[in-house]
């Protein structure tokens, strides 16, 4: 078959309030679109040159919380930055509330990277490969430009230190992709697997050698590997391999003791394993993928990961179809297949069923899918899997962002699909950053030449209370820095005639609770409380017993009590049903007034089942004239201040924010105040 002329840049084998970066690193591009802060995710790093790759990393073996390592590509005469974000969680002595940016290496071009412990001092080292080329069409060769070049970087066993990684080289081969590090045919010593996309630049038919480098230590292993062994398993099978799945030995692999892998390319999604019996590598295409359609040099599988279901490791496969395409599909395991990659030898024991399509590919063959991965979020025994979505093309806000695929029905391959991020993304990194939970990382997919999109690059976590289905029964609160992420479920779905609440923080006397309450329902408060509405409707008797109804805001130029008239301290839900605040007198406690800010009495309710960060988490009041958005110097002087604060969402798919919620004092004397654009009105 003829190959297609390109007819743009290509790039990635074949289609090309968090952290501003410090001094000294490239910043975003002058034509993309500000990130505006979103209150349901961590913004680990914005203002991003580009993005590409992300992974969770583990500087110490001992680290409970991983940090990560982010990048793109870079371009011609700017090299990329290797940089390595460290976890608040990592590094308590800073002080820090966001993620801290330590550039570790400059390099031309870098794609992949794995990391492992290969001096044996329990701090992991990073591989990586870089000089990988501009384009699809101009790859640097591995012998005449050092092209394809693979390193890896020694722990400098400082977390914060900048640029202390120092290299060292394993080998070169043109196009190199992908790397993952395990196993593969020894246990003494870890090894890399290291899969070029392509051959030679252009070359979209030839197929890509499969490589393993084997590490070669002198009398003291303690300085790492002297050299590496470079084996070539498979030399003419597989082309266009863009993913590569590890199987550890726990997954029930066939050789017991080794890891295997699946890959997925060209060919479809492959097994490849090393057979100690006969002391050589083997394979087997567990599924074709998707078919050949004319002139579209990309058919296959694009990325792969297996989900467990209960003590079955291998229960499905989830994958993308073709290379940066958009079709999803997943392999079914058949009736009596064997648990564990066991099954994977044997392509009968599979079927692939197509579950979504994110429509026609453009004229070059792209389409948004880049990457998928499983985990079980839910802690139910049954993974789920995400993707994530560059965004192509452009304008199609569903084909851009991190959808999750949950099996509902599983034996006829049945999932619900939700959204988790709409901002576009090239790479999970799916890990515990601060609880007990999965959550899902993502870096933008921003590669200038090839697809950039309009909003400038950016990396950031999506918490699992976010997106996890028990968010649309019940109320789940997660922190979010100095503030917290409340998702409430909507009145309809309550599962008591009463509904259900949570308590937030005590405040001059007053407690915080969020209500939701079901169509029609009644609820009794004390006569002092306060009660605002923030969706729907309530009804309350005034004085002459007549209904009054309060929604979420007055008529303007009027104004409405947040106070119960009723007699029996009642209100009622309307017909959609409300949820509300509710303002608790504190019998015993100080109502006020406070002469100073210390006199104010300010402590954290939240119930024992709330995460623990959330109820270690210390709310307090903050000068105004201290806030980023008074540095006019308009309000120095002024006794006014802020106490952050709760944002509160409905925790369905629909992602509908309700508002933020802030708590504010004014000085004895002083009169009310608001700020308008420039000026301070009082």
């Amino acid at each position: 078959m003829a190959q297609p002329t390109p007819t743009r840049l290509i790039m990635c084998g074949g289609h090309g309030n968090g952290t501003a970066l410090p001094n000294g690193l490239q910043t975003a591009p002058s034509n993309c679109n500000p990130i505006l802060p979103d209150p349901t995710e961590t913004l680990v790093a914005h203002d991003l040159p580009d993005g590409y790759w992300l992974e969770p990393f583990y500087f110490n073996n001992d680290d409970v919380y991983p940090d990560l390592i982010g990048y793109g590509l870079g371009a011609k005469d700017k090299p990329a930055t290797i940089t390595l974000f460290v976890n608040p969680k990592n590094a308590p002595l800073t002080n820090a509330k966001s993620w801290i940016p330590i550039p570790i290496q400059t390099m031309d071009f870098p794609v992949a990277v794995t990391f492992a412990d290969l001096t044996g001092d329990g701090y992991n080292d990073i591989v990586i490969c870089d000089r990988y080329g501009p384009t699809m069409n101009d790859l640097w060769d591995a012998d005449t430009n050092n092209g394809g070049r693979v390193q890896w970087l020694q722990n400098p066993r400082n977390r914060l230190a900048s640029g202390d990684w120092e290299a060292h080289h394993i080998g070169n081969s043109t196009g190199m992709h992908r790397l993952k590090i395990g196993h593969f045919t020894i246990t003494s010593h870890f090894q890399v697997l290291a899969i070029p996309v392509i051959p030679r630049s252009g070359d979209l038919t030839s197929p890509a050698p499969v490589i393993v480098f084997t590490p070669e230590y002198g009398s003291d292993p303690s300085k790492g590997p002297q050299s590496w062994r470079k084996d070539v398993p498979f030399s003419s099978e597989f082309r266009l391999i863009h993913d590569i799945k590890v199987l550890p030995p726990a997954l029930g692999n066939v050789q017991q003791g080794l890891d295997t892998a699946l890959v997925a390319g060209r060919e479809g999604v492959v097994y490849l394993y090393y057979d100690t019996d006969g002391g050589k590598w083997k394979y087997n295409v567990v599924g074709t993928g998707l078919p050949q359609e004319g002139d579209n040099p990309y058919w296959g599988s694009g990325s792969v990961d297996v989900g467990a279901v209960h003590d079955d490791p291998v229960g499905y496969i989830a994958t993308c179809e073709g290379f940066h395409g958009n079709v999803v599909s997943v392999y079914i395991k058949k009736e009596g297949a064997p648990k564990g990659a066991a099954s994977l030898l044997d392509s009968t024991h599979w079927e692939r069923v197509k579950i979504d399509d994110f429509g026609p590919l453009n004229a070059e063959h792209t389409g948004t899918i880049h990457h998928v991965a499983t985990a079980d979020f839910e802690g139910v025994g049954i993974d789920a899997f995400a993707i994530a979505c560059m965004g192509a093309p452009i304008g199609k806000p569903e084909n851009e962002g991190v959808y999750l695929y949950r099996p509902t029905d599983l034996r006829n391959a049945k999932f619900h699909k939700s959204k988790v991020t709409n901002r576009s993304a090239g790479r999970l990194a799916i890990a515990r950053y601060s609880s007990d939970s999965l959550d899902i990382g993502s870096i933008s997919y921003y590669v200038p030449g090839y697809h950039t999109g309009p909003d400038c690059p950016s990396i950031r976590i999506n918490p699992n209370a976010f997106f996890s289905p028990l968010s649309a029964t019940d109320i789940r609160v997660q922190r979010l820095q100095d503030e917290v992420l409340i998702l409430v479920p909507r009145p309809e779905t309550a599962t008591t005639p009463t509904g259900t609440s949570v308590q937030l923080v005590d405040v001059a006397g007053r407690r915080l609770h969020v209500h939701v309450l079901p169509p029609n329902a009644k609820a009794n408060f004390d006569l002092r409380d306060g009660i605002k509405v923030m969706y729907g409707e309530i009804i309350v008797k005034d004085g002459d017993r007549n209904d009054v109804r309060r929604g979420v805001a007055p008529d303007p130029y009027t104004a409405t009590s947040t106070g119960l008239v009723d007699s029996e301290g009642s209100i009622t839900a309307g017909p959609a049903g409300t949820v509300v605040m509710q303002l608790e007198y504190l019998s015993g406690q100080s109502q006020g007034p406070f002469h100073t800010m210390a006199e104010l009495p300010i402590a954290n309710v939240f119930p024992s089942s709330a995460p623990s960060d959330v109820r270690e988490l210390e709310f307090g009041f903050v000068k105004c004239e201290e806030l980023p958005w008074a540095s006019s110097g308009k309000w120095d002087g002024f006794e006014f201040y802020n106490m952050r604060g709760f944002h509160v969402y409905f925790g369905d798919d629909s992602l509908e924010k309700l508002c933020h919620v802030q708590l504010w004092t004014l000085g004895l004397g002083e009169t009310v105040s608001c700020l308008t654009d420039t000026r301070r009105l009082r």
